[in-house]
């Protein structure tokens, strides 16, 4: 796929994973993905090789030299790569099983993802009201082994 796109071809990925929440949903949502610019900006998603044949489509949110710094919108702590680890860009995305494409030049989602980024110190809360409104199941299970996990860690 990363040759494909580096030959100038676009490719549309379907997304596994939650690392993108609220706005990318696992199973349901593509990335149209083409060849990075030379000049990546802060907002752009990029699909990164973030260890050997490990990868994710992050949101850059820091640029210093070669290093990128990277956030998932449904994480809460940052991934370091280095400008080689880029080998795509999003152009836009088919969501909701819609086959419409938004394109990442969007009005209403450059409006969210700049919100996203401002809002980074209150998106724990943010995201387990969505988990608890959008996947009750999900949000108890991960609550819970949550609470297990602070119990063991302070009879220990």
């Amino acid at each position: 796929m990363a040759e494909y796109v580096r030959d100038g071809h676009t490719v549309t990925l379907p997304l596994r994973g939650f690392s993108m929440r609220p706005y990318l949903e696992d199973g349901r949502d593509k990335a149209l993905l083409t060849k990075a610019p030379e000049e990546l900006k802060i907002g752009d998603v990029i699909l990164a090789e973030t260890a050997p044949k490990c990868y994710a489509l992050h949101r850059i949110v820091d640029i210093s030299g070669d290093e990128i710094t990277m956030y998932g919108d449904g994480n809460f702590s940052p991934e370091h790569i280095s400008r080689s680890d880029v080998l795509a860009i999003a152009a836009g995305f088919f969501r909701k099983g819609s086959e419409k494409l938004t394109p990442v030049d969007d009005f209403w989602y450059t409006c969210y993802w700049h919100m996203w980024l401002k809002l980074r110190p209150l998106r724990y809360p943010l995201l387990l009201c969505y988990r608890a409104k959008n996947n009750p199941a999900e949000f108890i299970s991960k609550s819970y082994n949550k609470i297990l996990q602070i119990c063991k860690l302070r009879k220990g």
